[in-house]
């Protein structure tokens, strides 16, 4: 194996383990969430295909430091 191999399966493991974190435990908790604040709009862009690019690291986020003020302001 040449130098690059190494150095891109270094980068590329992390990689795919943090989107697979952010987009299976993000969008869980981003649903938690809004049944939490009782937010069916919310509920509903938690579910919705490709809104949950968004809403996955959104909740992530959200999971580790809490629901950025904007959330509560835009969903209410």
């Amino acid at each position: 194996m040449k130098m690059y191999e190494y150095v891109a399966t270094a980068i590329g493991i992390p990689a795919a383990i943090i989107f697979f974190i952010a987009f299976t435990v993000g969008p869980i908790y981003w649903i938690w969430m809004s049944i939490q604040l009782g937010s069916f709009f919310m509920f509903f862009l938690g579910i919705a295909g490709p809104v949950v690019f968004f809403t996955g690291p959104i909740g992530l986020y959200s999971l580790f430091f809490g629901i950025p003020d904007w959330v509560y302001n835009m969903f209410f």
